[in-house]
């Protein structure tokens, strides 16, 4: 394979091309092959004149991966995955089969559940699970002890591939085990063919025409602790804007048209200063505690909408994800309408960057809980990322953790002076870290280190031989 010659896995978002980050769409533009699932390169049918397609079926996984890696011999690939990678992607298959994984670059995405929590003005603010119903690749009951682990735990829960027309029973018992909750439904997020509707989980769990809505291409996103529940509108003078965790690259094309058409930007200094040559408009940071900064933007971006301007409120990484941008939505409500804009989030960030920690289910938090409770979701076979984490907390969050496991210690990536640190839990306690903002990344179950990055078994050994 000629030294050149480079597989990238790219997250193209959730479907719309409003969605793609910048850097997705150059990767795929870059590359010599194309290799996807045929829905998916449907998505992206703009990007591919000129380029080698290999299109692949639902289940042929395998199949596609291995086609992938032949092409190096060839030229540069392009492996493409709804979404994000590490999302129930393809990262975790397409490490476990190239060459050699360190040389594998990953292009993070935006994510379905954090797509359909901005369509719907939902702010996930302490706590977040991502859980998968299918059982093709992973054990109903390793599933089913997650899910009782989030019911316990009260958090919200974003549930993937929630029903088929094979399997309706699992939904059914989810919605049993999690309890009565309020429930956003998000069918076809990101596309044309949108729909997301509230309800809750008992008539949810009664009523057989609502669940023959739901199919794979649907989210059901269970409220709980910590759960923020504002308004949204598809198009409004007032738009809060993710911008990812760090480099132009991450932005999407929405965000970057809201932010060319908007006169004023608010936000913290180092997001003002990325995005200065997207915008023409003005810049402006406030100072203060965060409750104060945030009233400031909502009033100024307020009266420019008031005169028929656009403004927007930055927001890092994604604004469901553990920003104050619900802050400005709950200053909103009721006097003005506002734009969620998604955006490529932290975690994702730091997964594509660690190799594909997070292919299975995984939890979400915002700041160290009780070490208790961290190992037993990773004994459940979470992935587990905390932010803001302090590199003295290390060893007491990880003193439960399976010393073996692999876990990601990162700082400020996608930034200047990204680091990240690739060990056992063991070997990262005894590292003993020092600093500050840093995230803390445990991966799933099924996950080693090879070559300096982390990759994650999703179960495909259980349904192929390779």
């Amino acid at each position: 394979m000629p030294s050149e010659n480079r597989l990238t896995i790219v997250g193209i978002g959730p479907g719309s091309p409003d969605l793609r980050t910048l850097a997705a769409e150059e990767a795929v533009k870059a590359a010599d092959f194309v290799v996807g699932y045929g829905p998916y390169l449907e998505l992206i049918r703009d990007l591919l004149p000129g380029k080698e397609v290999v299109s692949g079926s639902m289940g042929r996984e395998l199949d596609r991966v291995r086609a992938a890696v032949d092409l190096l011999q060839e030229g540069s690939v392009a492996l493409v995955s709804s979404g994000d990678p590490n999302v129930y992607g393809m990262a975790g298959l397409g490490l476990e089969l190239a060459p050699d994984p360190s040389e594998v670059l990953i292009v993070p995405g935006v994510t379905s559940f954090t797509a359909a929590a901005c369509s719907a003005g939902v702010a996930f603010r302490d706590a977040v699970a991502a859980i998968s119903l299918s059982d093709l690749l992973t054990p109903w009951q390793e599933i089913e002890g997650r899910l009782r682990l989030a019911a316990l735990q009260e958090m919200p829960v974003a549930l993937y591939n929630p029903r088929s027309k094979r399997r309706d029973w699992q939904l059914s018992s989810a919605l049993d085990i999690l309890g009565e909750r309020d429930v956003l439904v998000a069918r076809n997020v990101g596309r044309k063919t949108q729909e997301i509707f509230w309800t809750n989980s008992c008539k949810l769990a009664e009523d057989d025409a609502l669940r023959e809505k739901i199919d794979m291409t649907t989210l059901v996103i269970l409220s709980g602790k910590g759960i923020f529940r504002g308004d949204a509108c598809s198009e409004a003078g007032v738009n809060i804007v993710g911008i990812g965790p760090g480099g132009l690259g991450h932005v999407t094309w929405e965000a970057k048209r809201i932010l060319q058409r908007s006169t004023r930007i608010f936000g913290a200094e180092r997001y003002l200063h990325l995005v200065g040559d997207l915008s023409p408009g003005e810049k402006v940071a406030h100072s203060g505690p965060c409750p104060e900064r945030m009233a400031a933007r909502f009033l100024e971006a307020k009266n420019a909408a008031l005169r028929g301007e656009n403004a927007s409120v930055l927001t890092g990484g994604d604004p469901s994800v553990f920003s104050s941008g619900w802050r400005i939505m709950d200053q909103a409500r009721g006097s003005v309408g506002v734009h969620i804009s998604p955006g490529v989030s932290a975690f994702s960030s730091v997964a594509a960057k660690a190799g594909a920690p997070l292919v299975n289910d995984f939890v979400l938090l915002s700041e160290a809980q009780d070490p208790s409770g961290i190992s037993a979701m990773a004994e459940a076979g979470f992935g587990v990322v905390i932010y803001n984490v302090k590199g003295h907390e290390i060893v007491s969050l990880l003193q439960d953790v399976d010393p073996a496991r692999p876990c990601a210690l990162a700082r400020d990536v996608a930034r200047e002076g990204e680091e990240m640190m690739i060990l056992t839990a063991k070997d990262l306690q005894c590292a003993r870290p020092s600093g500050f903002r840093f995230t803390l990344l445990v991966a799933s179950a099924n996950s080693f280190i090879k070559n300096g990055r982390i990759i994650t078994k999703r179960g495909y050994e259980n349904k192929y031989s390779y």
